[in-house]
This record gives C-alpha cells, sequence and structure tokens, in this order.
C-alpha cells in the first residue's frame, strides 16, 4: 500500500500542461433532465435522488449499494457476495431472480443483476428515479431505475488525470486497501480518449469459527476504455469497454442460536465480466436520434456450503457463462407546435446463459436428507427395514440453458398548456423464456428386506420449457408548473420479467430419486411435498403492479428545495420465495401471492454560501406499509402480513460545511456527518422474526489543497449492532450481521 501512496504522490508532483479540473464542489445541481424524459428534475412527474461528485464523495458512495443510505424507501442491502444484489424499493422487491429497478450505465440497460454490484468510477451523476418507468425502460423497473453516467472526455476542455488511494480497517481488524488511476484527454474538439483502472484488497472481517480463518478476504479489479469523437457536428458517438473481475470469500452466515458463522466447507465467488458498448447521437433540425448497443459478457462462479454448519451435509458449485445483447433507438421528434413534443423508441434484447449448479451430498448428507425422507415413509410400513445407500457422496449435476429474448416499441407525447403538462406513454414489450435442462444421479442401494446386493439406478431428468409474453405498459402524468413549485399525478403499470428458476431441480431430482427407488423395488413411496417432483413448478409469470401517486416539488427560498409524494400500488402475481416442507435443499420462485402498498416520502436539500464559508444540507424520510393481501403458500395463510426484507422506514440527514482559507498551506477545510435509520424489517412471512430500527452515523473530515486532498473518514461510529439478512436452511436459522466501526484516510489528486 506505501508503494501505492508514494505512486499516486508522485504522479500528482509530475509536470503537466495546465487544464482546468472539473467542479466537484459547487452544490449538487439536482436541475439536470433524466434522458428519455421531457422535463428537468425539479419539474418531473417522478420522485428522484440525483447523485453528483460531490454527494458521492461526502455520503461515501462507492457502489450501487451505498444508495440505499441517500434514498427514500430504497434498501439495497449489503450481503453475501458481490453477486447478491437484491433490491428493495417502496416495499416490493426479491432476493433471487430478476430485480424491480433497472440499471443503465451510459444509456446502455445492464441485463443481469449480478453486475449491479460493482465499483463507482469517475462518476459524472447518477440519478435514481423511483416509481414504475416501465413505459420508458422496459422490463425490471417496475419500482424504480438508476441511470448512472461517467465521464467523456468530450465533456472536459483539457487533460484530466485523477488518482485516488485509500486505506481503512473494519473493526480493527485487517486491512482495506484501494487504488484508483483515470486520464481523460480531448485531443481536439472533435475527438477525446480516456481509461480508467482499479484495484482493492480486504482481509476481511468476518471469522469462520470452524476454520479459524476469515471468510471475506477478496480482491477487485476493473476499469474502463473510452473514445469520445463528433465526426462532425451532428453526430457524436462514444464507445466504451468496461471490465470487472471479482475474487473473494462469500456467505458470512452465523446461526441464529449460536451467533457463530462455522461451516466446513469453501465459500467464495468470482466474476468477470466485459461489456463493449456503442452510443451514438444524432442532432439535426431540432430532431434527435439516440442510438445505443451493447455486448455483455459474464463469467462468475460460485461456491457454497449449503448447510451453512460443521456438518458434512451438502455443497453447491454454481457457473455461469453468459452472453448478452441490448440495443435502443430513440427518436426525439421536433415540436410541431409550441405546446407538443414526442418521442418512440424501438429496443431489443438478449440474454444466452450457460449455467451448471452441481449439487453434491456428502455422507452425512445421504444419511439425513435422502435416507431420512425415504425411509420414515418405509418404515411406517416395515418397521425393521430400510433403504441403504453405498455412495460416500452423491453429486446431483445440473445443466441449464437459459435464453430470454425480446423485443418492444414504447412513445411518449408531451402536451403543455401554460403550466400545464400532461404526458402520455405507452410501451408493448414481447418476451421469450426457455430452458433446456438436464439433471441425473446415480445411487447405488439396497433394501435390507427384499436385496442382498447393491443395485444401482439411474435417475434422469431432460427436456425443455418455454413461455411468451406480451406486456403492455401504459403511464399518464399531469403535472402543474409554477415558478416556485410543481404539483404532479400519475398512474403507471411496471412489470417484472418472468422466467424459469433452477434453483428447485435439486429438490425435484431428490423426490425423482426417491420415486425411481420405490418403482425399482415395485413399490410406491409417498413424498412429503409433491408438487416439488414436477419440473412445471420451475416456471413463474411476470410480476406487475399499478402505482397511482400525487407529488410536488418547491422551492420556496434560494437554495432550498424540497420534494413530497404518496403513492399507491397494487401489486398482482407477485414472485415470491417458495420452499418445500422438511429439510430440503431447494427453493423456487412462483406467483404466489397478491399486495399492496401505500407509503409517503419527503426529501429536502439546502445549500448556502457566506464569505468563506458554505455548507450544504440533504435529508430524505421514507415509509412503506407493504402487505401481502392472499398469500397461502400451503403451509400457512399470510394475507394482512407485512412483505419481509423491505423496511417500513427509511430516514437520512447529511450535514456539510466548508471553510475556504485560499492559502497555499490549505486551500479548504470541510467537515460532513451523515445519519441514517432504516426498520422495521421482517425477515419472513410469518412475521415473527425482525430486525428492529437501528440508526448510524458517519463523518469525513477532508483537507484540500490545490491539486490533492486528504479525507478521514469513518461509517457506523455508533459501533450499532444490527443485522441485515436472515434465512432458513435445512430447518436451522441463519444471520449476517452488519460490519462494525469502519475507519479510513483517503488521498485523492486531480491535475
Amino acid at each position: 500500500m506505501r508503494i501505492k501512496v508514494l505512486f499516486i504522490a508522485g504522479l500528482c508532483s509530475a509536470s503537466m500542461h495546465s487544464i482546468e479540473a472539473l467542479d466537484t464542489v459547487a452544490l449538487p445541481d439536482v436541475e439536470v433532465s433524466v434522458s428519455r424524459m421531457a422535463q428537468a428534475a425539479g419539474k418531473s412527474a417522478v420522485q428522484m435522488t440525483v447523485v453528483d461528485p460531490r454527494m458521492a464523495e461526502e455520503a461515501q458512495i462507492q457502489t450501487p449499494k451505498d444508495l440505499s443510505s441517500i434514498a427514500p424507501n430504497v434498501y439495497m442491502p449489503d450481503y453475501g457476495s458481490a453477486m447478491t444484489s437484491s433490491i428493495y424499493i417502496r416495499g416490493l422487491g426479491s432476493r433471487i431472480n430478476e430485480p424491480v429497478m433497472g440499471m443503465v450505465i451510459d444509456g446502455v440497460p445492464v441485463l443481469d443483476k449480478n453486475l449491479y454490484d460493482h465499483t463507482l468510477q469517475d462518476i459524472r451523476r447518477i440519478e435514481l428515479l423511483r416509481g414504475p418507468q416501465g413505459s420508458l425502460y422496459g422490463r425490471n423497473s417496475a419500482a424504480g431505475v438508476m441511470e448512472i453516467r461517467t465521464l467523456r472526455p468530450l465533456d472536459m476542455s483539457g487533460q484530466v488525470v485523477r488518482a485516488k488511494a485509500s486505506v481503512s480497517t473494519i473493526g480493527w481488524q485487517g486491512l482495506n486497501e484501494e487504488g484508483q488511476l483515470s486520464l481523460y484527454r480531448p485531443e481536439n474538439r472533435r475527438f477525446g480518449w480516456g481509461f480508467a483502472a482499479r484495484y482493492s484488497h480486504t482481509d476481511g472481517y468476518y471469522r469462520n469459527t470452524y476454520t479459524g480463518e476469515r471468510i471475506d478476504h477478496g480482491q477487485q479489479a476493473g476499469g474502463r476504455v473510452v473514445m469520445d469523437g463528433r465526426p462532425n457536428d451532428a453526430w457524436r458517438i462514444t464507445g466504451t469497454l468496461y471490465a470487472d473481475w471479482v475474487r473473494q470469500g462469500a456467505f458470512p452466515y452465523s446461526s441464529a442460536v449460536t451467533g457463530q458463522i462455522a461451516y466446513n466447507r469453501e465459500a467464495g465467488y468470482e466474476r468477470l465480466a466485459l461489456m463493449p458498448t456503442l452510443r451514438a447521437v444524432y442532432s439535426h433540425e431540432g430532431y434527435r436520434l439516440q442510438l445505443s448497443g451493447s455486448y455483455q459478457f459474464l463469467r462468475d462462479d460460485m461456491r457454497m456450503d449449503q448447510d451453512y454448519t460443521p456438518a458434512d451435509i451438502f455443497t453447491l458449485r454454481q457457473q455461469q457463462r453468459q452472453h448478452n445483447a441490448s440495443f435502443d433507438a430513440l427518436l426525439q421528434g421536433a415540436k410541431p407546435c409550441e405546446w407538443y413534443e414526442w418521442h418512440i423508441g424501438l429496443s431489443a434484447f438478449s440474454k444466452h446463459n450457460a449455467m451448471t449448479a452441481p449439487v453434491t451430498f456428502m455422507r452425512e448428507g445421504i444419511e439425513e436428507v435422502i435416507l431420512g425422507n425415504a425411509n420414515r415413509g418405509i418404515q411406517t410400513v416395515f418397521p425393521s427395514d430400510s433403504i441403504e445407500i453405498s455412495n460416500t457422496t452423491l453429486p446431483i449435476p445440473g445443466f441449464f440453458t437459459i435464453y430470454n429474448g425480446g423485443a418492444a416499441l414504447y412513445h411518449q407525447s408531451h402536451f403543455r398548456f401554460g403550466g400545464w403538462h400532461i404526458h402520455a406513454g405507452v410501451r408493448i414489450d414481447y418476451e421469450h423464456a426457455r430452458m433446456d435442462y438436464l439433471s441425473t444421479a446415480d445411487v447405488r442401494y439396497r433394501f435390507t428386506m427384499l436385496i442382498d446386493e447393491y443395485e444401482e439406478v439411474h435417475t434422469r431428468l431432460e427436456g425443455t420449457k418455454s413461455a411468451h409474453y406480451v406486456q403492455i405498459l401504459p403511464r399518464l402524468a399531469i403535472s402543474y408548473e409554477a415558478p416556485q413549485w410543481t404539483l404532479y399525478g400519475y398512474a403507471a403499470k411496471g412489470y417484472k420479467a418472468g422466467g424459469y428458476n433452477p434453483q428447485i431441480f435439486s429438490t425435484i431430482t431428490q423426490n425423482q430419486v426417491m420415486t425411481d427407488l420405490a418403482e425399482n423395488m415395485s413399490m410406491h413411496l409417498k413424498i412429503s411435498d409433491p408438487q416439488f417432483s414436477d419440473v412445471s413448478i420451475t416456471a413463474y409469470r411476470p410480476e406487475t403492479d399499478w402505482t397511482f401517486e400525487i407529488g410536488g416539488h418547491f422551492s420556496p427560498v434560494s437554495g432550498l428545495k424540497i420534494d413530497l409524494d404518496v403513492f399507491h400500488i397494487q401489486c398482482f402475481d407477485q414472485q415470491v420465495t417458495v420452499f418445500p416442507n422438511g429439510k430440503t435443499t431447494g427453493r423456487m420462485m412462483a406467483n404466489a401471492a397478491r399486495s399492496r402498498v401505500w407509503g409517503v416520502e419527503a426529501a429536502l436539500r439546502y445549500g448556502w454560501e457566506q464569505h468563506r464559508w458554505s455548507g450544504w444540507a440533504d435529508a430524505s424520510y421514507g415509509f412503506t406499509d407493504a402487505r401481502f393481501i392472499d398469500f397461502n403458500d400451503g403451509i400457512g395463510d399470510y394475507s394482512g402480513h407485512f412483505i419481509p426484507y423491505a423496511p417500513q422506514h427509511t430516514l437520512h440527514a447529511l450535514a456539510a460545511v466548508r471553510y475556504t482559507a485560499g492559502k497555499k498551506a490549505l486551500e479548504s477545510l470541510s467537515l460532513s456527518l451523515r445519519a441514517n435509520m432504516a426498520g422495521r424489517i421482517y425477515w419472513n412471512e410469518q412475521n415473527d422474526r425482525s430486525q428492529a430500527p437501528y440508526a448510524t452515523l458517519a463523518a469525513t473530515l477532508k483537507l484540500s489543497w490545490k491539486y490533492v486532498s486528504l479525507s478521514l473518514w469513518g461509517r457506523n461510529l455508533t459501533d450499532t449492532r444490527y443485522d441485515v439478512f436472515y434465512f432458513r436452511s435445512m430447518g436451522n436459522d441463519f444471520l449476517q450481521h452488519a460490519k462494525p466501526v469502519e475507519m479510513g484516510v483517503e488521498v485523492r489528486c486531480e491535475i
């Protein structure tokens, strides 16, 4: 780490051409138009949280998950691994499969949420839109969209070099180290280029008491190369290659009984992602055509001790290789008159995922899960006899090819009559989903009453499932705009994509193994949960919701901005995670529920300047009451219960003050404090386990010179103890505890 700091310090002192640096200290500007919307943020018929470089630094936003600390009713917990990107917005979300929030980077949608958890570098602006954006963005934007925009060379007046190095410690155990370097160079007004690179390493914090080693150690690296050109005054073309690599320990889940993390098998996650993108914008005589396309490659490897105990029950290793592509064309027409404007778009995507997900039962798992389930039924008839299996391990390989592809046509019209605005939009989405599957098992067994020698039974499940979906997504918004305020109301439909869930295949294959054993003995074996023997249960339909919202944006005095809204959501065919009865290994997504949500949101931002002093404050509050209207999973009726995993309350408050000394010894000094609260969070549908409301405190002290700044920062300074995740596996309860106090120092340089 010392070498990294010396390198960056040397870089900062190197002789460079004089440049005009980016402004990262002004009050964050919320009057920024969203790429597919016609109005500025403070005038639009939608609620959004806008983050610029200064806000990102003051609020310590390093990954998309950190945005949940500043946006009302947004919760993106940091648990499991970089693969785990569960998102809950306004009470809706899911632990697995498709997200409720879309992510768009520089105009290109990220097609798999396994890539949502990445390091944010050289961010120009982030816009987090809350509420359904289906009419403009389509699938998986039922609760919102995160637009991330990065720096481009031709937006700068001269060459810019940036560098950052940081060191931190969590709970005073081990070190976390990170280094970043970027260069952006406009060669002339027609062409510019740039690159960014980053690397981080962590010793980890969570310790596995069984092995004595830290679980969450790891490394991450990545960056991007960007080419930015204006061939003529009408065209701008930007090509970018993103790269991301992760290798980490994972899944620090502790027993809810002992409070200890203790399991005997390896757990970890590794990912390589590449995303070349091309974006072109053509403007001529009032028309604007935006074209974007991408290829997205993902290869990852997840290893999991799936029983999370010292017992040797079973393991899972899931490997994916994805080839995804997207295309979008958006035409904004010239205004035919003062009171009307329009745009129309066409988009398409393709996702191809080759997945292997073998579950391997160890000897203890064979005894407890396979034979335990089988012999319970047999011994009700033959008390003195049982099935015996000679396998020391029982692999259940799973091979899956999952394909999703689709196309959409969308349109939006904007009418303006004085202060009144009407936005009417509709999108027609078509999607095809298909899963090819192969799952096998080879068992050597004997039945003590009938068979002396062991016999072999081969189980094989092979086939194809496919489905087609069409969604029509309308949106109607009406707003009235005055000089110091805007009021609005809208109704909109959103949806979360359907598909196929291979996670339940291990349970289906286990049940088929027991059925095949019984048939081989000319017997009938009763399966404890027969519905989990049918491959058709792997399918789930799209989840849809209707949102009705009224709200406003207010600027009563200079420097003060206030946002308020009230919303109501009706959710249909809600996708929920369902587990089979007993000690089983699988889980599945099912359209098992209908729910309703209502809530309120408030946000405030204020900035001021006086002589050498300046400051700003940012605060937000969100409340949701999210309940099932109808949900019975065959085990219990949870109608009227709260939807799990989404907090009922979120609260954020940030205050920052800066003193400008204007001297060589010290140019400026700034201090920021941030408080966050979330809760209550129910962990299950029974609502008998929950996390009480909790609060954390963070702070940053920054000293700045002409080219260099030094920051001292801390997170969870109150050392608040709380849990970020709960689940049940094999009849046992597990939790992930939050990280304790974290302290760090950071050096930045910009030339």
